[in-house]
């Protein structure tokens, strides 16, 4: 009884493989995201408007985004409304080290109450994504890294070693970009993500990597997030 089951699993991943590698490593369109990700079109323009998909570009009335940000995205897709900024920073330093001051009493107990049974999809889409993003092609500067470029590869179980692309934080990508010789690029070597602040949280690394990873990094990164709920 198992054969069919996993045969068409099986082929669901392959289908899936096909849409994607028609993709790789390019500037998408709002039609081939949502393609690649089972999507409407129409969720993929929401998103893009609330900035819960960062676009990489405009050229008239025509956004495109890079995979990186599209599979993020789709990583954090789910029902429900975002945090506030102080609920999220709540729940990243609960997530983190299982305290916060942050919120009355009666919120941090619904809080934790909720937290313990969300998983890191509900998690990455209640603490609003990826968030500001902007991909280059340059030399990575010696700037904060996150997720992937951040993490400790053996606590999660996966081999360490140095991936082609680097995801650093800034707080203010205007200024980056005049700081540092780089070149807006969908298939560029560098990842970087906008905060108000340098935010170095373990549960906000474990996140990043979750959304920004490849396959196993965000499979390890989401198992590890949530063996942290309370």
């Amino acid at each position: 009884m198992r054969c069919p089951n996993r045969f068409v699993t099986y082929r669901h991943d392959i289908d899936r493989y096909l849409r994607l590698s028609e993709y790789i490593r390019t500037e998408l369109a709002v039609g081939q995201v949502a393609h690649a990700y089972d999507r409407s079109e129409r969720l993929v323009q929401l998103a893009l408007r609330s900035g819960a998909l960062a676009g990489h570009r405009t050229v008239g009335r025509v956004t495109t985004m890079d995979d990186i940000a599209a599979r993020a995205w789709s990583r954090s897709v789910a029902r429900g409304r975002p945090w506030t900024p102080d609920v999220r920073d709540a729940a990243l330093d609960l997530l983190s080290d299982g305290h916060t001051n942050r919120l009355a009493a009666s919120e941090r107990s619904r809080l934790k109450a909720r937290l313990s049974s969300l998983t890191a999809r509900d998690i990455a889409h209640a603490a609003g994504g990826l968030g500001t993003w902007s991909r280059y092609r340059g030399d990575a500067p010696a700037s904060t890294r996150i997720g992937p470029s951040a993490v400790d590869a053996a606590q999660l179980g996966i081999v360490p070693g140095e991936g082609w692309l680097t995801f650093v934080q800034t707080e203010d990508l205007d200024l980056y970009e005049l700081e540092h010789e780089v070149t807006l690029d969908a298939d560029g070597n560098l990842g970087v993500v906008e905060r108000p602040s340098i935010d170095d949280r373990p549960a906000r690394i474990l996140l990043d990597t979750y959304l920004l990873g490849d396959a196993r990094q965000s499979a390890a990164a989401a198992s590890a997030l949530e063996e942290r709920r309370p």
